[in-house]
């Protein structure tokens, strides 16, 4: 089995497994372990996509169950430390003797040794509050939500954020006078439900020691459905000392 599948493919499943884990960060790196799976490092954790997941994510064959379950994979580095740091702080309590006082200040040891319990105890309280807060912030929806309503609110993301989800690409020319360019500019839309319009695209010009020369802005309109590919072209003006150029999409509209 050969894995085909990249940080594009792992950024779309992780948006749709984040419905049902707000806490789950964003992503940094990923591993292929020694079943083919994706071991992905996290902002803030790490957790383990299945390639059968990717594979049925790519057809858009994932239920509600599926990715609940995925979701309840995320380990959070948070949890672990403050975890960890519980078990130091009980151990060290633990293992701390009491402070041995001469018989003529017997009165004192017990009045410090009142002091060290309620003070262990009211750490002990703040961590268990800590705990439950952290319980309760991570719950993510609640569970009366219906699955429409989830998804509606990947719909809210999506328009409300089109740059995270149209990218450009493509390839450029030169005309025979060499005053303008001629670009085939390919604009990919990988959101799952949103629609955009009207792409302003940006041009930047380079010299050959890629310093940036300027730049132009230019509207496509037209319209580019969800996980779809556009080709559009773009005539454009070439300038002195120019030996590359560059676009990326800046900004659209929700359709």
């Amino acid at each position: 089995m050969q894995a085909n599948y990249g940080e594009n493919e792992i950024k779309s499943l992780l948006q749709k497994v984040r419905i049902f884990n707000k806490d789950i960060g964003s992503y940094e790196v990923f591993a292929i372990t020694d079943n083919f799976d994706y071991a992905v490092k996290l902002s803030n954790g790490r957790i383990l996509l299945k390639i059968e997941e990717l594979q049925d994510d790519e057809r858009d064959a994932l239920t509600p169950e599926r990715l609940t379950a995925i979701a309840n994979r995320f380990v959070s580095s948070t949890g672990q430390k403050t975890n960890t740091g519980q078990q130091n702080t009980q151990a060290t309590q633990q293992s701390t003797p009491a402070p041995k006082e001469p018989a003529p200040k017997k009165k004192n040891k017990t009045g410090k040794t009142i002091l060290i319990i309620a003070i262990v105890l009211i750490g002990i309280f703040a961590v268990i509050a800590i705990i439950n807060n952290m319980n309760h912030s991570g719950s993510g929806y609640n569970s009366g939500d219906t699955y429409q309503e989830k998804v509606m609110t990947v719909e809210e993301i999506e328009r409300s954020q089109p740059t995270n989800f149209l990218s450009a690409d493509g390839t450029y020319r030169e005309n025979f006078w060499g005053d303008k360019f001629k670009v085939s500019c390919k604009i990919t839309n990988k959101a799952t439900v949103a629609t955009y319009k009207d792409a302003v695209v940006r041009v930047t010009y380079y010299t050959k020691t890629k310093t940036v020369l300027g730049s132009n802005d230019y509207t496509v309109y037209e319209t580019f459905p969800p996980s779809s590919t556009k080709i559009v072209e773009l005539k454009i003006d070439n300038y002195k000392n120019v030996n590359s150029i560059g676009w990326d999409v800046i900004s659209a509209k929700a359709y």
